[in-house]
């Protein structure tokens, strides 16, 4: 192994200025975010959580990391959000979940059908369908949608960039502002995701108001 020389420790990146370039835009990105959809949000908030009085589900769906965040989503809701906070299960599906349903769906159908079929299988008129893509673009995102729309489902997008061709098909959608990379909007999806969370909660009753 060749020991570094002092040219080489020179030539290295400043890792701590990458670091907090990386968090200052973040945090700025969420800022934006926070001023054009904030009103949207607390919408969300108020359609899903009407959802789950009347008895309905939430379902959501993503690929990659977008479906990792619906995995996420979808936990902090049947499971838990906050520990302070007491209450029932609530209904939401990560259709990313079952990897039998969608391998056998790619296989069988293609790739752009496999959450369509899965709203099919679990949704019912009055429920919510969440999609998430970074790009705005995600062919099956757009068809779930697509169905959920038909179907008199509510649909909800988080979104990237422009929103793509999926941002037509939800009745209400946050859009990211950015289109350098999945990183920074999956980190602004995550935290809308968690602040609609919170404001459902509250809606429901579930929370206090200095919680």
């Amino acid at each position: 192994m060749t020991a570094n020389t002092s040219d080489d420790l020179n030539r290295r990146p400043d890792l701590g200025a990458l670091v907090r370039s990386a968090l200052d835009f973040s945090a700025r990105l969420k800022l934006q975010v926070a001023e054009r959809d904030g009103d949207t949000i607390a919408e969300m908030a108020r359609l899903v959580a009407g959802v789950f009085e009347r008895g309905g589900k939430l379902l959501l769906c993503g690929n990659g990391g977008s479906a990792a965040d619906a995995q996420h989503l979808a936990t902090e809701l049947t499971i838990r959000y906050r520990s302070s906070v007491e209450r029932q299960a609530l209904p939401a599906i990560a259709l990313t979940a079952d990897t039998c349903a969608l391998t056998a769906g790619a296989n069988d159908l293609g790739y752009d059908d496999v959450f369509r079929r899965l709203v099919e299988a679990y949704g019912r008129p009055g429920d919510a369908v969440l999609g998430l893509s970074t790009s705005g673009n995600s062919e099956n995102v757009r068809r779930a949608l697509c169905y959920a729309r038909q179907h008199n489902l509510h649909t909800l997008a988080l979104l990237g960039g422009d929103g793509g061709r999926i941002a037509a098909e939800a009745d209400l959608s946050v859009v990211v502002p950015y289109s350098g990379g999945a990183d920074r909007v999956q980190e602004c999806h995550i935290a809308v995701g968690h602040v609609l969370i919170d404001c459902i909660e509250r809606i429901l009753g579930y929370c206090p108001p200095h919680c």
